[in-house]
Order: C-alpha cells, then structure tokens, then sequence
C-alpha cells in the first residue's frame, strides 16, 4: 500500500517536474505561433516575388516601348532630312530596318541636305529625351564605330551588341555603347543589296541608372514586407496569447485533479468556443472524481460497518449476528444433506474479578489472548464468536460421532485457558465452563439451540466450574443464575430491590451536563449487587422485562422532576418491550403523570434482530410521533450496523465504548471513530461517545466532530440524592433540594 501511494506521488512529481521543464519549442502556443507566422512569411514572400516578376517584366516591357518608340521617332526624324534613304517596318508598324544607297552621314549626305549628322541626331534626340547614336560598318577589330552622337561631339565609340543578336536584325536590349552598358533600340542600316553599313542606335537610359531604379522599388517592396510580417507576427502573437490563455489554468485543473484536489471550480466554463467545452468537461471530470470520492467514502463506511455489525471490535472474532446468521444457514443446509454440527457456549471463570483487580484494560488482554488460543484449536469449517463480555460460542463442524468431537474440542479449550496468562508482567490463571448441544436437527430453532447450549453452561458451572457439559432432555437452568434469577426477580421488583442510578452525558464543548442515562442496579438480598448483564438476559427470556421496564420508566420519568429542566433523560429499553402494543400508550401515560416533557426523554436501543420486526417499527414510529427521541446504543457492535440507521427513526448514535477505549494507541480506532462520526453527520444524527476515560480521548472525539460524551472521566454514575451537589452549578437558584 505504501509503494501504491509512493508511486503515485513520483508520477504526480513526474508531470510537475515535466511541466516545469516544457522549452518553448514544445509550446503548443508557440507551435501554433509560429505556424501561422510561418504560413503568412510564407504567403508574402511567395505573393512578392510573383510581384516582383511581374514588376521586373512589366519594366521590362516598358523600357522595351520606350526604345521602340524612340527608335520609331528617330527613325522618322532621320528619314525626314535624309530623303534618299528607305525604311522597312514589321506588321504592327515598328521601324525594324533603314535602307539607304550610300552611308548616312557621309560628305555628299551633308552637301545634298546642309546638315551636319551630329545635329540630324540632335534634333531627333530633342523628342525622345535621349541620346542617339549613328554608327558605321568597320573593318577593324571593332564591328561599329560612332560617326556621330546627338549628346556630345565624341566620336570613334564603338558598340557591342550581345553575342546571340544578328547585327542585320532589329534589337531591343542592354548593349554596352563605350564602356557603359545601355538599354538601347538597335536599327541596322543596310545598303539595298541587304548589307550591313552600320546602325542607328537609340538609348533609354543606361542600365546602372534603370537598374538602381528597379533595386529601389525591390528596397521599398522589401521594407513593406517586412513591415507587414512584423505587424502581422505581433497581431497573431497577441490573438494566440489571448487563445490560449486559459489553457494553463485549464492544465493546472487538471493537474489538481490528478493530485485528489478537487476543492476549486474550473474557470472558463462560460466561454461559447472550444475552450469553454474543454472547460466544461474538465468540471465535469472534476464532479466525477467528487461523486467518486464520496461514494468510495460511502461504500468504505458500509463496509466497515458492515465488518463492524458481524465482528467484535475488541478480538476481531465473529459477534453474535455473524453466529445466528451462520447458524441459520447450517440449519438450512441440514435439509439438504449439509454436515451436522455442534453448539458451544463458555464463559471465562473469574473474569471478572481479574477485570475489576487489574482494571478494563487488562481485562480486554485477556479476552483478546484467550481469543487467540481458541482460534487456534478451530478446524477448517468451524467458527468462534464472542457473545460479549466473557461470553464466547463455538460452532463446531461435525465430521464422524458428535459426541466424540464435542469431548476433545471442549477438553483441548479447558487446557488451552488452564495455561496461565501474563498481564501487565503479572501472571494471572484463569477457567472456562462449556455448554454443548449435540442436538441439531433439521428445523431446529436458533434460539432453542442457544437456550439448550446456555442451560448446559450453568450445569457445568454449577458442578464446579472448569468442565463441560453435553445438554441432555429434561435438564433445567440451575445454579448461579439459572432459577435463583429467573424466581426472584419478581420478588426483588415487589419489595423494592431495584434502584436508578444516574450517569450525566457532557456536551464535549464545555464542561455542563446535558442530559442523564438511567441505569438499573439489583440489590440482591444474598448475592449482593448483580450485574444487569448477568439478571437483564434472564428477565428478557422469561417475559419480566416487561413489567421491570415499566417500573425503570415511571421511575426515572418521576425522578426527571429533581433533574435539571433543561436536561434529557435517556431510558434504556428491551426489545422485549417495543413488541407490547400498548408501549406507546405507556410511555404517554407515564410523560403524562409526571408532567415530563415528551422532548426530554430519550429511549436507547440496543442493536439486535427483533427490533427491525413489524411491530417494533410500528411502535417506533408512534414513538416518534409523541416527540419522544430514540437513541441506537452500543453503535457498530450489533446485527446489521447501518441498515439500522436507514430503516429506523433514529435521532442519535451513542458509539460503544470499545472503539473510543483504544483511541490512544490504536490508529484503527480512531479511523473506526472518525468514520462513525462522518456517518452520523452526514445522516444528520447526534453522536455521543461512550467510555471517556481518558483526557486524549476527550480531545479527540471533541475534534472529530462528536457533541456528546459520557464516561468516568466525564462524570461516574451516582443516585438522584447525589447529583444537586455534584452539579449544583447547573441547578435553578429556587430549588433547594431534590424533593422539592
């Protein structure tokens, strides 16, 4: 279990330290960011360089008109002045060739038209803002030499034209004139047997200044993009961030609930986009693991509890509901061929004067050693239980002869317990008497099987104590208890014999009283004090439970008068009773002769099979409606523990002293505790805590959440005479005495 939970916490640091180490590349934010960064980059970058070719071939294109048209003009001008001279054009117009019988510009051109080459150009180059150029056919290494320019006097400058150009075709394009390129319309001119002579050359402009425009535009087109791809990173940048801006409160959510923190809401749920249902079901997740949680919690109690209702708290054995429950269905088996078995019951002799020498704590060593060396003689298939106190049962599977496996089982329990047990370094011996029913048959009662182990008990008790004895018929109940009990019982409820004795229950909040158990006590004329565990099973097998319940209630109703006003009374009450159908009007005749208020009583019960009955849920219920509370004792030792919580109209849990007497050392206890009062809690039940003995125990039920508390270190169990003196603080100033 404690690797389960070690592990847990290494995987819950696991993701922390995971988190804690996310690089930013690993971001889904940043991913996303720069997918989108990258996307749009990607879509102007491509957007500009389709512009850009479009751009360069649309200046292209331009600068091709421009020297067409300057090629055009000059070409007319040229033609104007020299009029011996032919022109040939394409199909759309365009001067492609000049055609003249001798070279433009020659001596005899200049006497037939009185103009100087140099100013014919001129007077072209006045129209198309450029210069021009007239070039002759030369011999030498040069192919052009420049017999004139229209910007300039400068001769003798010589022209390349690209090598995949024909020197006798039209040519737009960069040509390098001198030492600088330009871009330039080339028009060759030919003699009319179609050759070359030279070429009149027209520029636009020289392509170091066309191109540095041209980079210009590139700069600027640049720079906007640039501009663009900043303002628009910065724009997706802060339209993701805004995105996911919930995710790492949603991650942190999570987070908590894989940590069983579920104490905060999840945010974001009102938002109308992916986010808000993402956020949505993380809530949802976090309401499941709750309910989870809860019903866990739920289903943990019910279980324990349950294991509480078939198990001693003390010896971990069986109880009495797990017997009877088993009994039942031996019994039930017999019919169908099932293995016949055997019933014990024993007592530890002289229990109880080791309990009241060494005190209650080694009284329960005792029981819990002794449970220990009766577990051990048990064979597969059969079972031990503890009744309660030092009464404990056997149901013994048997295999051959009943008789025989009875003998030595009882023979091996005596010796084991004839064996001295330590006690606080003490070494103590105790006994054990065994009472054994043989006579299991299909059919058979249960209770008629315990009467008969229980009637074999006393007979062995009675011959000496340290032996068994087999129930045999027409064997009666003698003895200790057996018909001294059962005959004077009447007797002692006729001359007065039984009295009330009054323990106070605390709120655990302060120090004050706030309400009294009344506790029956018999001042037997030989046996002196009897213990009502001892005469109370007795008197509720013969049917005199019935009248001495009445008594205990008129009784403890006429003694509430000398109580406290502001004070309840709790009556503890059999069974037995709730099965009368005139209880209900008895305990309103009672309220009533002694002007109690219905408020003020209390009515416990202690866990058993009978009051979950018709009639003892029909008599509860009218109970309740007199306004009278009922109060389930000895909680969690019983029959069905919380089955009894959802079927009867309990107002108040009292959790039995066996659980609240080991809360110093035993955690389970207090898990035991503290689980009890969440219950209660959460079902809207009064708790009370009995068997405070001890300060730490005090403590501890005042933090887990009980109200009420009741013990020797609270306040011991006294008579009504006594009790205006020990708590007269919190008596009306008016009363002076008791019987007032």
């Amino acid at each position: 279990m404690v690797d389960c939970v070690n592990k847990d916490e290494r995987e819950v640091g696991d993701l922390n330290a995971g988190q804690n180490r996310l690089v930013w590349y690993h971001s889904l934010f940043w991913k996303i960011n720069v997918f989108l960064v990258s996307s749009v980059v990607l879509a102007y970058v491509m957007g500009a360089t389709i512009g850009w070719v479009m751009v360069e071939r649309d200046s292209l294109e331009q600068w091709r008109r421009q020297a067409e048209l300057n090629a055009q003009v000059t070409s007319s001008a040229i033609r104007s002045i020299y009029t011996f001279i032919a022109i040939e054009s394409a199909d759309d117009g365009q001067i492609t060739k000049i055609i003249s019988e001798r070279p433009l510009g020659d001596d005899a051109s200049i006497l037939d038209t009185g103009f100087n080459p140099a100013d014919v150009l001129g007077l072209a180059a006045s129209q198309t803002k450029n210069n021009i150029w007239l070039f002759q056919k030369s011999t030498g290494p040069q192919a052009f030499v420049s017999s004139a320019e229209a910007f300039g006097s400068g001769t003798g400058i010589d022209l390349s034209l690209p090598d995949y150009t024909n020197p006798r075709q039209f040519f737009v394009g960069f040509a390098g004139v001198g030492n600088v390129r330009h871009f330039i319309a080339y028009v060759p001119v030919v003699n009319p047997k179609g050759e070359l002579q030279g070429a009149l050359v027209t520029t636009i402009g020289e392509a170091d200044a066309l191109q540095q425009s041209q980079n210009k535009l590139l700069l600027n087109s640049v720079l906007l993009l640039v501009t663009i791809l900043i303002l628009t990173g910065a724009a997706v940048t802060l339209i993701m961030r805004k995105v996911f801006k919930p995710v790492p409160a949603l991650v942190g959510a999570l987070s908590r609930i894989a940590r069983d923190d579920t104490r905060s809401v999840t945010p974001f749920q009102n938002r109308h986009d992916e986010i808000g249902r993402f956020a949505v079901a993380i809530e949802t997740l976090r309401e499941a693991v709750v309910e989870r949680e809860h019903l866990r919690q739920v289903r943990d109690v019910a279980k324990h509890m349950e294991h509480l209702a078939h198990h001693d708290a003390l010896t971990g054995l069986p109880n009495r509901a797990f017997f009877g429950k088993k009994l039942e269905e031996m019994i039930a088996e017999l019919e169908q061929g099932g293995q016949r078995f055997n019933v014990m019951l024993l007592d530890l002799d002289r229990f109880k004067s080791i309990n009241d020498g060494f005190g209650h704590a080694s009284g329960d060593a005792l029981l819990v050693s002794f449970s220990e060396r009766l577990l051990s003689l048990m064979r597969p298939g059969d079972i031990a239980a503890r009744f309660g106190g030092d009464e404990f049962a056997v149901l013994q599977v048997v295999r051959k002869d009943a008789l025989v496996e009875a003998s030595k089982l009882a023979s091996a329990i005596i010796r084991a317990v004839a064996r001295p047990f330590v006690l606080l370094g003490k070494e103590v011996s105790v006994g054990t008497s065994i009472g054994i029913c043989t006579e299991t048959t299909v059919g058979a009662e249960i209770s008629e099987l315990l009467k008969k182990a229980d009637i074999a008990l006393y007979a062995a008790k009675s011959e000496g104590r340290g032996t068994f004895r087999f129930f045999k018929q027409g064997m009666e109940m003698s003895g200790e208890r057996g018909h001294v009990f059962q005959h004077d019982l009447d007797t002692a409820l006729r001359n007065g014999e039984f009295e009330l004795h009054y323990q106070p229950i605390f709120d655990v909040s302060n120090s004050g009283p706030v309400g009294f158990e009344a506790l029956l006590r018999w001042q037997h004329p030989k046996l002196g004090w009897v213990s009502p565990a001892d005469f109370i099973p007795v008197a509720e097998k013969t049917g005199q439970i019935v009248a001495i319940g009445e008594w205990v209630l008129n009784r403890a109703c006429s003694d509430a008068a000398s109580l406290p006003p502001d004070t309840f009374l709790a009556v503890n009450v059999s069974p037995v009773q709730l099965q009368q159908g005139n209880f209900a009007k008895k305990v309103k005749t009672a309220l009533f002769t002694h002007g109690l208020p219905a408020s003020r009583l209390e009515l416990e019960l202690t866990e058993s099979v009978q009051i979950c009955s018709l009639e003892c849920l029909e008599m509860l219920a009218d109970l309740r409606a007199l306004g009278v509370g009922i109060a389930l004792d000895d909680f969690g030792t019983g029959y069905s523990g919380i089955s009894y919580l959802l079927s009867l109209p309990v107002t108040k849990i009292k959790i039995d002293r066996s659980f609240v007497m080991h809360l110093e050392e035993k955690a389970e206890s207090r898990a035991v505790v503290a689980s009890l009062l969440q219950l209660a809690s959460s079902l809207g039940l009064e708790t009370t805590a009995e068997g405070i003995e001890t300060e730490f125990q005090l403590q501890f039920v005042r933090s887990a959440g009980c109200t009420l508390g009741q013990g020797y270190f609270l306040g011991r169990p006294a008579k009504i005479k006594d009790l205006q003196h020990t708590y007269r603080d919190f008596y009306p100033r008016k009363v002076s005495s008791l019987g007032a």
